[in-house]
């Protein structure tokens, strides 16, 4: 059976397949994505990576730290929590972005981290958006993220695709957005996730 570009993309970040077997939808997998983006939670993923017996992360290329949920939050205890992400970041020499540097997701496509034909997982449930640039972007628990700092992967289940086909031409007026819109509308009862 032909691969749907979500597979292909997965197929890349499989491990532990032997090189006849073909990704498809609703398989449970082991993935080493090229990237893992936590934002403010990882202030909550770190003690999660520890409580599991690790000691540093595996590949400090593949997390990137992204603060920018809750900048407007200037309390002792929040500027405490981000000083300790930043000293983590910098002991385990991972990429990191301060508040105030931009919205985490615009960063992971800005700076290259998500591009065609990679996969990108992140422990908040806008990561889809990196398909807008061909990256198979998918979001993960924060478990998941400790797992992926200890051990480079975890294990993921490939998702149902749903295939929309437009006919004919918009009216005078009708937008791209519209068009987002009804399809929300059409697909209500769990027909699609995210």
């Amino acid at each position: 059976m032909a691969q749907n570009l979500i597979e292909k993309i997965v197929q890349k970040f499989a491990v532990g397949l032997d090189n006849k077997t073909e990704v498809h939808s609703g398989a449970y997998i082991t993935i080493q994505p090229a990237y893992v983006m936590t934002h403010d939670n990882t202030g909550a993923v770190i003690p999660k990576f520890h409580s599991i017996g690790a000691k540093k992360i595996s590949n400090p290329r593949q997390p990137v730290f992204t603060l920018d949920h809750n900048i407007q939050d200037t309390s002792e205890k929040n500027l405490q929590k981000y000083a300790k992400i930043e000293a983590f970041a910098k002991k385990m020499g991972v990429d990191f972005y301060p508040a105030g540097r931009g919205i985490g997701h615009q960063i992971m496509i800005e700076e290259g981290y998500a591009f065609p034909g990679t996969m990108v997982v992140a422990s908040d449930s806008h990561s889809n958006m990196y398909g807008g640039v061909g990256c198979l972007g998918t979001p993960i628990v924060r478990t998941d993220a400790a797992a992926i700092w200890a051990t480079g992967r975890t294990w993921w289940q490939i998702p149902p695709v749903a295939k929309v086909v437009f006919r004919g031409q918009l009216r005078s007026g009708v937008t791209g957005k519209d068009v987002i819109l009804a399809l929300a509308g059409y697909f209500n009862h769990d027909e699609v996730l995210n």
